[in-house]
Parts: structure tokens; C-alpha cells; sequence
């Protein structure tokens, strides 16, 4: 087997595994109406493959080797995918309660800008991608929009935390948790290299 074809594999298998995890623990978890059933699958799956895309970004060059063209169609499956199901959760919510404002960000106090962090984060994902859409005229800015799914992952999982229904299932804790840990962790070691890059230049 060539080394690139057990590359895709050492990545794919665990990103299989990952969603797999995910919905098992889902399932697990005990939901009332299909309301309820809608809004938590768009929440989890929405967050885990804007995790799974958000991962792609930093490594574009290394996973071009590996897969190809085909990469880039993959990156644009997750982003679109996560994109659907990340608004499904609130479009669904909106239904349920008839109440549009849900999508409005709520900064009336710091606790319940932090509750209601999944609103912001929303918009910054929805920026994120007119910056990826519009990179060959933003060259200097759409890496800086782009960013920007960072900070909405991170209020994403601050709003499942605290009001999530999923996340009162320790292993749904324990595995966003690490995902968030994961990819501040990335940003931070490619931020490094970067540094370490331009100081050398």
C-alpha cells in the first residue's frame, strides 16, 4: 500500500470513529419530541464537522499531498455539511418556540451572553464563510474571517455547556471538551511555527 494511501487511512478511521462515538452517545441520550431530536442532532454533528473542518484549514498543504484535488472537496463537504446542521439547531428551536429572536446575540448580561453564545456564533461562522468564499478578493483579510471559527466553536461549546441538553452526558462533556482543547491547541502550534518562520526570515 503506497504511504499516502495509509496516511488517508490513519485520518479517515479516526474521523469515522469520531462521529460514530458521537452518535452512539447521542442515541443514548434520551429526547422527548422530534423538535428536540432536531435540534440536538444539528447541534452535535453541526459542531463536530465544524471541528473536522476547522482541523483541514491549518494542514491544507500537508492533506493536498495526501489526497489530492479530492481534499479539497472533502474540506468543502465537512464546512458545508457543519454549516447546514450547525443552522438547523436554531432554525428548529425557532420553529418550536415560534420566536425569531433566538437568533438575535443577547448581551444584556455576561451570563447570558455566555448561555446564548451559540447566536454570535452563528454570525461569526456565516462571516467566516463570505471570507472563504470571497478569499481571491479578500487575499490579505479572509485568513483573518476565516479565524473566526475559532471563536465560534468556543462559544458553541461554552452554550452546550451550560445549557445543553447532550452535555449533561459526561461523554458528550469529556469528547467536545477535547475537541475544543484540540483545536486551540492546533491554532496555537501553527501560530508558533509561523513566528518561528518569520523570525528565521
Amino acid at each position: 500500500m503506497p504511504p499516502s494511501k495509509k496516511k488517508a487511512i490513519y485520518i479517515i478511521v479516526p474521523t469515522v470513529c469520531l462521529y460514530i462515538l458521537v452518535l452512539v452517545l447521542f442515541l443514548l441520550t434520551p429526547f422527548g419530541t422530534a423538535y428536540d431530536f432536531f435540534i440536538r442532532f444539528g447541534a452535535l454533528f453541526g459542531f463536530t464537522s465544524m471541528f473536522v473542518a476547522t482541523m483541514m484549514t491549518p494542514f491544507a498543504v500537508q492533506l493536498y499531498k495526501i489526497f489530492g484535488k479530492p481534499f479539497v472537496k472533502i474540506h468543502h463537504i465537512y464546512s458545508i455539511t457543519g454549516l447546514l446542521l450547525i443552522t438547523l439547531h436554531p432554525v428548529v428551536f425557532a420553529i418550536s418556540v415560534f420566536d425569531i429572536t433566538v437568533f438575535i446575540p443577547d448581551f444584556t448580561s455576561w451570563i447570558d451572553f455566555w448561555r446564548l453564545g451559540g447566536r454570535l456564533a452563528l454570525i461569526l461562522i456565516y462571516l467566516a464563510v463570505i471570507g472563504a468564499l470571497l478569499r481571491k478578493k479578500l487575499t490579505k483579510y479572509w485568513r483573518i474571517l476565516h479565524i473566526l471559527n475559532y471563536a465560534a466553536l468556543f462559544l458553541a461549546y461554552v452554550h452546550g455547556v451550560l445549557i445543553g441538553t447532550d452535555f449533561q452526558n459526561i461523554g458528550i462533556l469529556i469528547i467536545f471538551s477535547c475537541m475544543i482543547i484540540v483545536s486551540f491547541g492546533i491554532l496555537a502550534f501553527k501560530r508558533y511555527i509561523s513566528f518561528k518562520r518569520k523570525k528565521k526570515d
